[in-house]
C-alpha cells in the first residue's frame, strides 16, 4: 500500500509565507502612513504660522491686513523669525495663496 501525495502546498509552508508577508507589512506600512500624516500636519502648521503673522501685522496696522500679494510678500521678507526668510514651502509642493479680501491664507487639499 503506497501513499499518493496530493498536489498542493504543505500547510507549514503556507503558514511560514503568511508570517513573512505579515512581518513585511508590519514594517513597511506604518512609515508610509506616518509620512503622509506628517506632511499634512506640516502644511497645516505653515498655514497657521502665516495666519498668525497676518494677525500680528494687522495688530500693528490698525486692524488692516496686507492689501495685496506684494505687500504680503514684503511683510514676510521683513520677518526675520521665519526660517526661510520668506514664504514657507508646502511639503506637497503646492503654493500657499493669500486672499487680500479675507486677509487669510486660502487652504488647499492634498
Amino acid at each position: 500500500m503506497t501513499h499518493r501525495r496530493e498536489p498542493g502546498i504543505p500547510l507549514p509552508e503556507v503558514l511560514f509565507a503568511s508570517l513573512i508577508l505579515g512581518l513585511l507589512a508590519a514594517v513597511a506600512i506604518p512609515p508610509m502612513v506616518y509620512s503622509r500624516d506628517t506632511r499634512a500636519a506640516e502644511c497645516r502648521a505653515n498655514v497657521d504660522l502665516l495666519d498668525s503673522k497676518i494677525r500680528c501685522y494687522a495688530a500693528g496696522h490698525q486692524g488692516w491686513s496686507p492689501a495685496d500679494l506684494k505687500e504680503f510678500e514684503e511683510m514676510l521678507a521683513a520677518d526675520k523669525a521665519l526660517p526661510s526668510g520668506g514664504l514657507p514651502k508646502c511639503p506637497y509642493e503646492q503654493a500657499y495663496v493669500y486672499d487680500p479680501m479675507t486677509g487669510r491664507i486660502v487652504p488647499h487639499r492634498h
